[in-house]
């Protein structure tokens, strides 16, 4: 009942205002997004839009390859993700594309946001399970679908402890494209109708349809690296990169044990580092300076070419990239790349971002959060998991000695990615089937 409804935001407000108000204090990303995470929408809005939602960076550059197969149907697309990092990336590379933060999980600032956009369709990526969210789009008769569904190992025990409270959220969905068949049984085991579930395979998993392009001033810093060698692959003559991407406190210290190696050898090899969350450029840039590296930010890149500088890039040098959206495109240089979050126990990132620009990739033990791309990467011979940080150090070493065969590793499982293609054009389809029979029976 609306009342009922309006009575319970009311009295959830009184007690989560306190609890936001030190957040909002403590979180300058939060405070600039204020605005849309009430409800309020900053992007122009066009009515009828399918609205696609991906939790943070990562989500969000998988949900683009569906954004584009639904916009190829003849379909309007309005495109949230969680954290202002996720849609400056976003406005980046989809310029025409609406895009903004979503509401917060609570009726009022759902409901305003669903009355500002007036979408058809709401489209989550993943494991973007929002009660209020669900519960509000199916009031008003929207479609709901999960794309690129997943329940992580680490997740599941706890979802199956609170299913009961789940429950009504999960048989509001009208339809889940699982990554996998172990996902799609996660979902029916959640209370989602076995009828309503079927596998769409992995936005991840889907190869760009074009190499990611670096900034100018970035490609100038750059020119000096090589990915190949028309010599001896075991003497790396030419300026080999090693890509340290989305890493963790306690990562960027293995990545430059493996930099300093490579000077004591003589290796023509430098490093760049970009740390997973932007709150800890500050800390990453002293660590290095104080670790003895001579380090370039990327953000003083576009200072020293307006000042007419010429610097490029070094052998023993350290690239930070404390930017956001530049990662992809510099993994396309790196002869080997190393993704985080997998030598300390956060569950690991996308191993496959390095594989979509040709780049070799090592990571460590902890990829529960990824366990299929990383298995699918070993299995291609285009990527090794390591046990520990001392083996990390060897696995690196041995594969920038060998940098050309290693990059032939990477270029090759690119290509071998492509027969894992089309989960775009089947997430799609779901979502149009979805929205096509929910407007025939209007």
């Amino acid at each position: 009942m609306p009342w009922r409804r309006h009575s319970l935001a009311a009295l959830s407000a009184v007690f989560l205002v306190p609890l936001a108000l030190p957040v909002l204090a403590l979180k300058r990303g939060w405070r600039e997004g204020l605005g849309e995470r009430l409800g309020k929408s900053v992007a122009p809005k066009v009515p009828g839009s399918i609205w696609v939602h991906g939790a943070s960076v990562g989500e969000a550059m998988a949900a683009t390859r569906l954004v584009e197969a639904l916009r190829a149907g003849g379909r309007d697309v309005f495109l949230s993700t969680t954290t202002v990092t996720g849609r400056s990336v976003l406005q980046r590379i989809l310029p025409d594309v609406p895009v903004g933060l979503a509401p917060l999980d609570h009726p009022w600032c759902v409901d305003a946001a669903l009355s500002n956009l007036e979408p058809s369709a709401l489209v989550l990526v993943e494991t973007e399970i929002w009660p209020v969210r669900i519960a509000a789009a199916a009031r008003r008769g929207l479609p709901i679908v999960v794309v690129s569904g997943r329940i992580s190992d680490r997740s599941f025990p706890r979802y199956m402890r609170l299913r009961g409270c789940f429950a009504s959220t999960m048989e509001k969905i009208d339809a889940v494209g699982a990554r996998s068949e172990l996902d799609a049984q996660r979902f029916i085991a959640l209370g989602v109708p076995e009828d309503r579930v079927c596998v769409t395979g992995d936005l991840k998993l889907e190869v760009p349809d074009r190499a990611a392009s670096l900034a100018p001033e970035l490609k100038a810093f750059l020119a000096d690296v090589q990915t190949s060698d028309g010599n001896d692959p075991s003497i790396p003559s030419g300026l080999r990169l090693f890509v340290a991407g989305s890493t963790h406190a306690g990562e960027e210290e293995s990545a430059v044990r493996v930099l300093k190696e490579c000077i004591a050898k003589g290796w023509p090899v430098a490093l760049a580092v970009a740390p997973r969350h932007p709150e800890r450029f500050e800390a990453v840039a002293n660590y290095l300076s104080e670790a003895g590296m001579r380090v370039t930010r990327r953000s003083a890149l576009s200072a020293l070419s307006v000042e007419g500088e010429t610097a490029r890039l070094q052998a023993g040098e350290v690239l930070l990239l404390d930017s956001v959206g530049d990662l992809t495109a510099v993994y396309g240089r790196g002869s080997l790349a190393f993704v985080g979050g997998s030598l300390i126990p956060r569950g690991g990132h996308n191993v496959l971002e390095p594989l979509f620009e040709g780049c070799p990739v090592v990571f460590g033990p902890h990829m529960e959060s990824a366990r299929e791309a990383a298995e699918l990467v070993c299995s291609l011979g285009a990527g090794e998991q390591v046990d520990d940080a001392d083996s990390f150090t060897t696995a690196a070493l041995n594969a920038l000695e060998e940098a050309q065969a290693s990059r032939a590793r990477g270029e090759q499982g690119r290509k071998d990615l492509a027969a894992h293609q089309g989960s775009a054009v089947r997430s799609a389809n779901l979502v149009l089937r979805q929205l096509v029979a929910k407007e025939a029976s209007q």
